[in-house]
């Protein structure tokens, strides 16, 4: 083992294997990277001021394999157990001395305590790096300029960089140009296709500048190649190659022009052959325009343009067949698409919901299948082929006019000028039920109101457009009495001691409802009517409310409402609505009095039926479909005072009907009748005051009716237009 002496304790060693002296010892072990340093100080001292240290040369290092320099410290008996080292390295060495500025230094961070009889540790890694062996470190501590690149050993600081170079060589963070004194001088950019390359700008805005560059010729056609000058040779070259490029070889008599091997445009000659049948089958090409030009036929040669509708056909001298168009005549329920030209022959469409008459003579609609008929859908409760052409008529009013069905009578009949075409078809309806009056018409044309009367529905079938803008009025028309209600009308009250008891509200759209009783409990009043089926066939009206309970000769009881009517309107096209139709119901009259007794209300009728269907229904905002119940009527009291009655079912209103309310304190009030937003009300009972008067019992409302809506087509319903109650079938509100 080589042993130095520092205070006589500093060894070099050579294994772990040494034994400690009985002082103790510091383990030094300094590693170092790709810089040896030439020589390392290592050097001691403790708190009381005892220091000293000693170098070591590269030459002393003991193992050449590994960058590792290992001592051991030996403490002296008179120092203090706890010892700090300071290693430094250096560049240059001087016998067994290290010389120069240190290259870096390192410190124990805290005192290394000495055990007596072992080895303490201290280790220290120096971070110098000459990775490319240049002699220029990195990582260093000194104030010496530092290596830029430590990988390549050309680059360092101090080293030789020319005006041309483009890399910096010397550290100085400037390439080149960039250099002092290179203003102006001579460089070389690298690139071959430059000359007169020299020194432009100042400092780091310096470059290598040509002072020209080679150009290169540019292609001049379409098959020319594109040059460029080749920055290793400095020699133009072409960089693409221009075989089977289009082109164009400006003869417009050849196809497909393409670049060849050579740079020359060619393509291949076309040929000029004609299939016109009044020209020349081969013709010549004219180069500058590329046409083929054909020689036509004369005018006495035979040709055929191709279309039947035209006669004869022969080619007109400048190669043109021409024919002379026919008329184009469609057939019934079809119409001209394409007149006959000379491009076009005749061509036809079906012409859908166009007029038209029927084999048998009666006015009717085109359907998608071009067959005509009276009408393009099947009307509820009659056969319109049923109906001779001879028996359409028309139906126009000059002003207000009443149509009863008792007698098929018009009042006045001087505002139906038309009465004598008209045709009433009577229709057995069966199972009980009352016939209804059929009235065909081509033309409905309204200047007044029309009321209906008497008990039998009405159809006008119109083979045609119809407007109404005028109201179609069939209410109050069905009275007590009427056999075909059954128990849909309203039953009777009864009377006993001083009243009788109300008459209970007819039913169809939804159940009537009962009249209120008398303040005797010796009478009853009448129940309500039981609802009809919500169908369209049979055609049926509302029923008559019941009769309040009365005696005789007096009082007189309250008379039950009238019910609404029927009315069905079946147009073969365009139906649109523009005023009121109704069937609304009428109200109970109030109970009368005499002889100290006081008779019931009478209960309210119920709506009736309206039914609308058509190709095309259209109701507009002005348009009003009611078929509103009737009021019950107020009843009458012993002391004589009758009631009031119970109001109509509104005609143009969704409002309901109200009872009778005036004319006593004690006879009961009248039911509301059934509308819209409303169901019919019960009439309300009597009562006693304390005069002793007593009353007797109100009549119920009568319910509302149906309205059915039918259209082939969308069935449109503006704003603002009213239904009362709900339709079945409805609109869509555009």
């Amino acid at each position: 083992m080589y042993r130095l002496c520092l205070l006589g304790c500093v060894v070099l060693l050579a294994s772990c294997g040494e034994k400690a002296p009985d002082e103790g010892a510091i383990r030094v072990a300094v590693a170092y990277g790709s810089f040896k340093p030439a020589c390392v100080r290592v050097e001691v001292k403790d708190a009381n001021g005892h220091q000293d240290g000693t170098d070591i040369p590269s030459t002393q290092f003991k193992n050449a394999d590994k960058p590792e320099i290992l001592v051991a410290v030996r403490r002296k008996p008179e120092w203090d157990t706890a010892l700090s080292v300071t290693v430094s390295s250096y560049a240059e060495a001087a016998g067994n001395r290290c010389t120069g500025d240190a290259v870096e230094g390192h410190t124990s961070g805290s005192p290394v305590v000495v055990p007596a009889k072992a080895f303490a540790r201290w280790d220290v890694r120096l971070a110098a790096e000459d990775a490319d062996q240049d002699g220029h470190l990195v990582g260093a501590m000194w104030d010496r300029e530092p290596d830029c690149d430590d990988s390549n050993a050309a680059i360092h600081p101090g080293a030789v960089e020319t005006c041309s170079s483009t890399v910096d060589l010397n550290c100085n963070q400037r390439v080149g140009c960039q250099e002092a004194n290179c203003g102006g001088s001579l460089c070389d950019d690298g690139n071959a296709c430059t000359t007169g390359d020299h020194c432009e700008g100042v400092g780091l805005a310096a470059k290598c500048m040509p002072s020209s560059t080679v150009s290169c010729p540019q292609p001049s056609g379409v098959c020319d190649a594109r040059q460029e000058c080749k920055p290793a040779t400095g020699r133009c070259e072409a960089v693409e190659s221009t075989e089977g490029r289009p082109c164009d070889d400006d003869n417009g008599c050849t196809n497909n022009d393409l670049c060849g091997n050579d740079g020359a445009c060619r393509g291949t000659p076309r040929t000029c052959e004609s299939a016109e049948q009044c020209k020349e089958t081969q013709g010549t090409c004219e180069p500058a325009t590329g046409l083929c030009s054909f020689a036509p036929l004369p005018n006495t040669a035979s040709c055929q343009d191709g279309l039947t509708c035209t006669t004869p056909d022969l080619c007109d001298g400048q190669g043109h067949c021409v024919g002379t168009p026919t008329a184009c005549i469609p057939s019934p329920c079809y119409r001209v698409k394409q007149v006959c030209t000379t491009s076009a022959e005749c061509a036809y469409e079906v012409d859908v919901n166009a007029a038209c008459t029927t084999s048998g003579g009666v006015p009717g609609v085109c359907l998608a299948t071009a067959e005509c008929s009276p009408f393009p859908y099947r009307p509820l409760n009659f056969d319109p082929n049923a109906i001779a052409a001879a028996d359409i008529g028309e139906l126009k009013t000059s002003g207000n006019v009443t149509f009863d069905t008792t007698d098929s009578s018009w009042t006045p009949a001087s505002s139906v000028p038309t009465r004598a075409t008209l045709k009433i078809v009577t229709l057995q309806q069966g199972a009980g039920n009352p016939p209804a009056l059929l009235i065909p018409v081509r033309t409905l044309e309204l200047n007044g109101t029309l009321q209906i009367k008497g008990p039998l529905p009405v159809i006008l079938a119109v083979y045609g457009d119809a407007t109404v803008s005028q109201s179609i009025l069939a209410t109050g028309s069905i009275l007590n009495g009427n056999a075909e209600c059954g128990a849909s009308a309203g039953g009777a009250g009864t009377f006993g001691g001083k009243t009788g008891g109300g008459g209970g509200g007819a039913a169809n759209g939804t159940t009537g409802v009962e009249g209120g009783r008398g303040y005797n409990n010796g009478q009853s009043q009448g129940l309500g009517g039981a609802s009809r089926s919500a169908l369209a066939e049979p055609l049926l009206g509302g029923c008559p409310g019941g009769n309040g309970g009365g005696a005789t000769p007096q009082p007189e009881a309250g008379k039950g409402g009238a019910g609404g009517g029927a009315i069905q309107l079946s147009v073969a096209r365009t139906l649109t609505i523009s005023k009121v139709i109704s069937t609304s119901g009428d109200g109970g009259t109030g109970g009368k009095a005499g002889g100290s007794k006081g008779g019931g209300g009478g209960g309210g009728g119920s709506g009736g039926r309206v039914v609308l269907e058509a190709f095309q229904l259209s109701l507009t905002s002005a348009a009003r479909i009611t078929a509103n119940g009737g009021g019950g009527g107020k009843a009458g009291t012993s002391n004589n005072n009758a009631g009031s009655n119970g109001a109509n079912g509104s005609q143009d209103t969704a409002a309901p009907a109200g009872g009778g309310t005036q004319g006593n304190t004690t006879g009961g009030e009248g039911g509301g009748g059934g509308a819209l937003s409303a169901a019919p009300g019960r009439g309300v009972d009597g009562i006693k005051d304390f005069a002793s008067t007593e009353g007797g019992g109100g009549g119920g409302g009568g319910s509302v009716g149906y309205i059915h809506l039918r259209s082939v087509k969308n069935c449109t319903q503006e704003t603002g237009a009213i239904l009362s109650p709900n339709a079945t079938g409805g609109c869509v509100t555009p």
